[in-house]
């Protein structure tokens, strides 16, 4: 079949770009011709309501003023300045150039629409990651193929789709608006608990809940993506790897102390950096780049320990059974978080900003044979979910 994924804008985000990889994957090993539709960041810029664009310009405008005050440098964290995203944009745009099969880049709803019908797509795949959250997906609407003609003959699926959140963020009038479009998937599963009851109650369908696709592939999988790096030679054997999304000093505390509890050096990942401003130099944006993916991965592969506060940094320390513990992290989504630990029993491992633990459960508290009888169940339940879906 000619199968189409509908995903999240891929961009500076080790998790999306992984994901969208994994499901790309997992479709092509089945035999179909897979693509990856196209859809640029900058939509979720240009989409936002007049309000929400109020409300961003009066934080910019307080920022301004509050950091002249203070003296210190400018903080732009809504620049939307093309000069300076496409060079921070440039090294994760080239890699996932290289691991993804993608589309033209199609902005509007009449290019989804020619792309699709051009190609003759037999299957929309939506997802995975937090496709179904209005905050992070521009054009929602696209995310319930409200752009498929009624008389299409094409199948329409949710694989392992994410609301991010156990409440429901949709208004009366978008959710009045989506379910028609929902009731027309030919088969639905999310990837937390709590989506298959946002499911029933708000959209008047039926879904089940399935892991995410980044745990259908085994690390040999993800080695191979470290291996096409050639010139990333970075190594982080022996220490631990500290991948936190929101820093705050209580988390850096929490990271002290466990790197003095198990006397393991700590090696903090570069995320992108968002202080500078519109008219910042080139030198000042360049260092700003994120590390590469390789390296991200190369902390799951070879660190001793890690700390987290993200959902896919939850998901590769089990799957590379490195021993961890992540963070509580609300603005994020704590119910895909909440949902992984609880299906492979590791809910201890979520703790808040404080820690009181000692080296042996830090370092031995996880039954990793546990785990990957939990995991292999995990994955035939979503082998049949797709084979399932594609046959009917």
């Amino acid at each position: 079949m000619k199968i189409a994924i509908l995903t999240q804008p891929l961009h500076i985000n080790y998790g999306g770009i992984l994901q969208a990889f994994a499901v790309q994957k997992i479709l092509k090993d089945m035999g179909h011709e897979v693509i990856t539709l196209d859809i640029p960041w900058k939509d979720a810029e240009s989409k936002i309501s007049l309000y929400v664009r109020i409300r961003l310009f009066i934080a910019t405008l307080l920022l301004f003023l509050l950091n002249r005050l203070k003296a210190q440098d400018i903080v732009w964290p809504y620049n939307t300045r093309k000069r300076n995203r496409k060079l921070i944009n440039y090294s994760m745009r080239s890699f996932i150039n290289r691991i993804i099969n993608l589309s033209p880049v199609l902005d509007t709803e009449s290019s989804l629409k020619r792309y699709i019908k051009e190609k003759n797509i037999d299957v929309c795949v939506v997802g995975s990651d937090q496709v179904w959250r209005p905050m992070y997906s521009p054009n929602i609407n696209w995310y319930f193929l409200n752009f498929l003609p009624d008389d299409a003959n094409i199948k329409r699926i949710a694989l392992s789709a994410s609301f991010g959140t156990s409440d429901w963020e949709f208004s009366e009038e978008l959710t009045d608006y989506l379910r028609p479009f929902a009731k027309k998937f030919d088969a639905i599963s999310v990837r937390e608990i709590s989506g298959v009851d946002l499911c029933q109650k708000y959209l008047n369908v039926q879904a089940i809940q399935v892991i995410d696709p980044t745990m259908m592939l085994a690390p040999k999988d993800y080695a191979e993506l470290v291996n096409m790096d050639k010139y990333n030679t970075y190594r982080m054997k022996g220490e631990m790897f500290s991948y936190v999304l929101d820093e705050n000093k209580e988390k850096q505390m929490l990271i002290d102390c466990v790197s003095e509890i198990l006397q393991l050096s700590v090696q903090t990942l570069k995320i992108e950096n968002h202080k500078y401003g519109p008219y910042a130099s080139r030198k000042k944006v360049l260092e700003s780049i994120p590390a590469p993916i390789s390296q991200w991965l190369r902390g799951f592969q070879e660190a001793e320990f890690v700390v987290t506060d993200s959902f896919h940094g939850t998901v590769f320390s089990i799957l590379h059974h490195r021993p961890f513990v992540v963070i509580a992290n609300k603005t994020r989504g704590l119910a895909r978080i909440e949902t992984l630990l609880n299906t492979f029993d590791l809910k201890d491992r979520l703790i808040g900003t404080k820690i009181n633990c000692n080296r042996e459960w830090l370092l031995s508290g996880i039954q990793w044979n546990n785990v990957d009888v939990i995991l292999g169940e995990k994955r035939e339940l979503f082998k049949r979910f797709i084979d399932t879906a594609l046959k009917n």
